[in-house]
């Protein structure tokens, strides 16, 4: 009696060859009503759709993502390209000549004073020409989006708060180049007040001269002494002690000496200083400035919409389209300049359309791929058309699946479509074959279809059941990229079979009808000349299956080494935005878009929390680099307030006096200091007889410092000397006077929320966020990834914050995700398909042999990626189920015909089994590769990663099924396969 699924087959084949029309009719309106209902088929673009849900730290990170997204604009960012100088010969000159002093500075660094000179100034008249095209077309087009509706507001300048003292908004007014001697300054006056110029000299001294006086006197005591005598070792002990701070003395008095010739530059630092801190300082003005980059190269202008990104895709679009639209009006080329656009409603907007660009174009390459492979492969235009007909239809039915059931597709799922043409082929490809054959052979239409139905329809049954399965396995996943993608997927495939059962034979009966002397009944037959090949293998079946068993085993070691890595970038589509971001962050040197993988983020709430998160993650060996608003003060002022405030700037002067006074009788301690060295002579004579050689030692040594002083000072132009002393000491009289005020301004880390305030919404954006709080994100090695460093420097940010985030823990636990999803979903779906399969043959051994190619090629397939130095990504793995249930069909089909021959005869079954499979099982393996291939040219790095992954196992499936399995059906077949 014919089992349940040979009768519902044969009820198929009736509908199909007797109520044709009736088929084709209710496919047809079944398509348009799909058709109808995806033409506004949603595309969701971020990256959340695509993490677990109900888990507390992604819903952590969910909620992280929200607040810092919350911002909403559209950046302009205009840049000045080299055609701009073209427009005046004078400016064009000068860029020429910029260039090539620049470059012969990149080879040889030193450059004369006055060619440096020469080069300051042509910068200054390019920076200068910049600035003025570039504010010139900010002005112009701020106008033009100013009458747009949409546009709330347009700023491309930079405000500061009136609350920010004169003293810190000069800094904004500064060069880089100033700005970075700043600190420079501040530690040589630093260093000049703390001792470094500092001469001590005895109270009621006045100069060196009194010093060496008193000297002088001390010695004529040390040589009226009695060394002999019992109560000498007091003397001793002064004297050393005496030897001990002229030696001290001579030591600062040398440091002055050798010293002076940089009293100049402590001048400038000092004067310098002054001008900053200044109360009043002339040219400063609380009037907004253009966002200019550093060489005025690139101007920012900021776009507010009337609602937020949030709005909807269709809004995005619109304020995209119409942003690019006014700037496209104004021509920009001709004068110079370019264009880029990035913010929130840019990348939403830009993001979709690089998912619909990637689906259109997966599917079409794989629709007019899948169509070459087949005409190709059986040389025939009219089963090409009827193969492709159902397999639009399914395609139709998945996208309207997929958006009943998931609301539209995600960044993974775009590529389903294309799948479900390339797997869905498969049905059509093994069901025309057998169709063709059997007419080939001068069967009846009535004979060829039902046989075409009947044995194909029954293999590719199982085929599209384990497929499906398979995919059902995916929705036990944690990851909602997967879960999607199984419950898509397993529909899809389902639909494509049931399509192609019910469509096809319908289509050719009609098409028999219309057109029967029209086309040919048959299709190019290869069988015949394949045969020879497989009669090879099966010759040397036990060499082969040796082989590739040996083979395998060494391929296993290179396969347990593929690792799992997480890499957030494998998951953002690249696009113009993105790039536009990156560059406005060079140019200005702020982050505005806050992607994964950046490592911590830390949330303050105070000024001082914020100083106190920045200054604990500094000095930590995992950080590489810390960003918070402090980045956003021209120079760190918070150490050099707090120096300039301790410095002793009286008692410096005071100093200084003493060095004049000192200079002034400068004669005078020449002669002293030469009666001294005769002294001294004296006193090591004495000591040396009288048995102190310690004393002799220590007055040779302060007799050598004399001998150097005295030549400094002879040597020395003390007119000049005295006048830089003079200058130093006016300026530093200044900077004290000014310091006073310096004292009572408030800490320039108090003032960050008013700078914060006067800056362009998507800089602010990454420095504070809308509810107020400070944002410092860390960026870390890839070392923080190790699970014993994420460990430790996750209790460190536990002791220094309780508001905090970080991204290498989500990374961890999306790995863990990833290791599961993998394992669970690649244990059920081998489980599934050895269920279905044992059910469908009753053979343990027959399932075992269709798999056989399956489980090699996935074990060569992970040698591969290891030898290429591919892992497994977020996206990659779930080639593991997808390829189980793609793989395994070409085993299902070569057993279900191998089975089919024997019974009519036995002898060379195997190899007229594998020479009629071959071509369908090459065509639509290939077909499915295709699919996968077309993948390597979508802008998602993970799609590009997926497809070169499933390139490798559905070509290894493809070889083992030809190969080994035949090979092996030979060496089983002794034993009643």
């Amino acid at each position: 009696m014919p089992s349940f699924i040979d009768r519902a087959l044969n009820s198929i084949y009736r509908i199909g060859r007797y109520y044709a029309w009736w088929v084709v009719v209710v496919m047809a309106l079944i398509a348009a009503g799909c058709t109808y209902y995806i033409l506004d088929i949603p595309m969701r673009s971020s990256f959340l759709a695509l993490l677990p849900r109900n888990d507390p730290l992604i819903q952590e990170y969910t909620d992280n993502q929200d607040v810092l997204s919350q911002t909403n604009y559209v950046a302009v960012l205009l840049r000045v390209e080299p055609s701009a100088y073209a427009s005046d010969p004078s400016i064009q000159a000068a860029w020429t000549e910029v260039s090539e002093r620049e470059a012969r500075l990149a080879e040889n660094p030193e450059m004369s004073a006055a060619e440096q000179s020469r080069l300051e100034l042509l910068r200054d008249d390019l920076y200068a020409f910049r600035e003025r095209l570039l504010i010139d077309a900010a002005d112009e087009i701020s106008a033009a989006f100013a009458k747009e509706p949409e546009f709330t507001e347009v700023t491309y300048t930079l405000s500061m708060s009136l609350d920010i003292p004169d003293q810190y908004l000069f800094l904004f007014t500064l060069s880089p180049e100033r700005l970075a001697s700043i600190g420079g300054s501040v530690d040589l006056a630093r260093e000049a007040v703390e001792g470094q110029y500092v001469v001590q000299v005895p109270p009621g001294v006045d100069d060196l001269a009194g010093a060496y006086v008193l000297v002088r006197d001390s010695i004529v005591g040390l040589l009226d002494t009695d060394f002999s005598s019992a109560g000498v070792a007091s003397e001793l002990a002064l004297a050393r002690s005496m030897l001990a701070e002229f030696a001290l003395l001579n030591d600062a008095t040398l440091t002055v000496l050798d010293s002076v010739d940089r009293f100049p530059d402590v001048t400038v630092a000092v004067s310098s200083l002054s001008e900053i801190f200044t109360p009043t300082v002339e040219g400063v003005s609380h009037e907004a400035v253009a966002m200019l980059s550093d060489d005025a190269s690139h101007l920012l202008m900021t776009l507010k919409p009337r609602y937020p990104s949030a709005h909807g895709t269709e809004y995005c679009d619109l304020v995209t389209e119409l942003s690019q639209t006014t700037l496209d009006g104004f021509d920009l080329e001709s004068r110079g300049l370019s264009y880029g656009l990035t913010g929130n409603y840019v990348y939403n907007s830009s993001t979709i359309a690089v998912i619909y660009d990637d689906m259109f174009l997966t599917t079409i390459i794989s629709a007019v791929g899948v169509l070459a492979i087949f005409f190709i492969a059986f040389g025939s235009v009219y089963y090409s058309i009827i193969a492709v007909i159902p397999l639009l239809l399914s395609v139709l039915l998945t996208m309207a699946w997929a958006k009943l059931a998931m609301g539209g597709f995600n960044m993974v799922t775009t590529f389903l479509p294309a799948l479900v043409l390339g797997m869905g082929i498969d049905y059509g490809i093994h069901m025309i074959a057998r169709y063709a054959e059997e007419r080939g052979k001068g069967k009846s239409l009535n004979h060829a279809l039902r046989a075409a139905v009947i044995q194909k329809g029954k293999a590719s049954l199982i085929a599209a059941t384990t497929t499906a399965l398979v995919f059902v396995g995916l929705l036990t996943a944690k990851s909602r990229a997967l879960f999607e993608m199984g419950a898509i997927s397993a529909v899809g495939i389902m639909a494509a079979f049931l399509v192609t059962i019910f469509l096809l034979p319908a289509l050719i009966t009609l098409s028999n009808y219309l057109f029967h002397s029209r086309h040919r009944l048959g299709t190019a037959s290869r069988a015949f000349r394949l045969q020879p090949a497989f009669r090879l293998i099966t010759g040397k079946a036990r060499a082969v299956t040796a082989i590739v068993i040996v083979a395998t085993f060494f391929v296993l070691f290179q396969a347990v080494r593929t690792e799992f890595e997480f890499t957030s970038t494998d998951l953002v589509p690249m696009e113009s935005s993105q790039m536009v971001a990156a560059e406005l962050a060079a140019e200005f040197g702020s982050s505005t878009n806050m992607t994964l993988g950046i490592g911590f983020t830390f949330y303050a709430e105070t000024e001082q929390q914020l100083a106190e998160i920045v200054d604990a993650l500094a000095g930590q060996e995992l950080v590489l680099a810390v960003s918070s608003a402090r980045d956003l003060l021209p120079v760190n002022l918070t150490d050099q307030q707090q120096l300039l405030k301790e410095l002793d700037i009286p008692e410096f002067v005071s100093q200084l006096g003493l060095i004049d006074r000192s200079l002034e009788s400068r004669d005078e301690a020449i002669a002293l200091s030469e009666e001294l060295i005769a002294q001294f002579s004296l006193v090591q004579l004495v000591t040396g007889i009288g048995g102190y050689p310690r004393i002799a030692e220590d007055t040779r040594h302060v007799q050598e410092q004399l001998f150097d002083v005295r030549r400094g000072l002879s040597e020395m132009n003390i007119g000049a000397v005295r006048s830089d002393i003079a200058d130093l000491r006016s300026a530093l009289v200044m900077l004290d006077e000014n310091l006073e005020q310096l004292r009572d301004l408030p800490p320039v880390e108090t003032l960050l929320r008013d700078i914060l305030m006067g800056v362009p919404e998507q800089i602010r954006s990454s420095y504070m966020v809308a509810d107020g709080r400070f944002v410092v994100q860390a960026r870390v090695s890839e070392e923080a990834y190790n699970a014993e460093n994420l460990s430790a420097f996750n209790d460190l940010a536990e002791s220094i914050s309780d508001d905090y985030f970080g991204m290498p823990l989500v990374a961890a636990k999306l790995e863990a995700y990833m290791k599961r999803d993998f394992t669970v979903s690649t244990l059920l779906a081998l489980f599934l398909i050895v269920i279905t399969l044992w059910r469908s043959t009753r053979n343990v051994r027959h399932a075992l042999l269709a798999a056989s190619p399956l489980v090699l090629g996935y074990i060569w397939m992970l040698g591969g990626m290891r030898m290429l130095d591919i892992n497994f990504s977020f996206l990659s793995i779930m080639i593991s189920p997808l390829l189980i249930g793609v793989g395994v069909d070409n085993g299902i089909h070569i057993l279900h015909r191998y089975l089919e021959e024997r019974e009519n005869s036995p002898d060379g079954a195997i190899e007229r089994a594998a020479a009629m499979t071959a071509v369908p099982i090459i065509v639509t393996s290939l077909t499915t590769i295709l699919v996968f291939a077309s993948l390597t040219f979508a802008r998602t790095p993970g799609l590009r990663e997926l497809g070169s992954t499933a390139i490798l196992g559905l070509g290894f499936c493809l070889l083992f099924s030809l190969t080994f399995m035949i090979a092996a059906l030979r060496v089983w077949a002794d034993k009643r396969v």
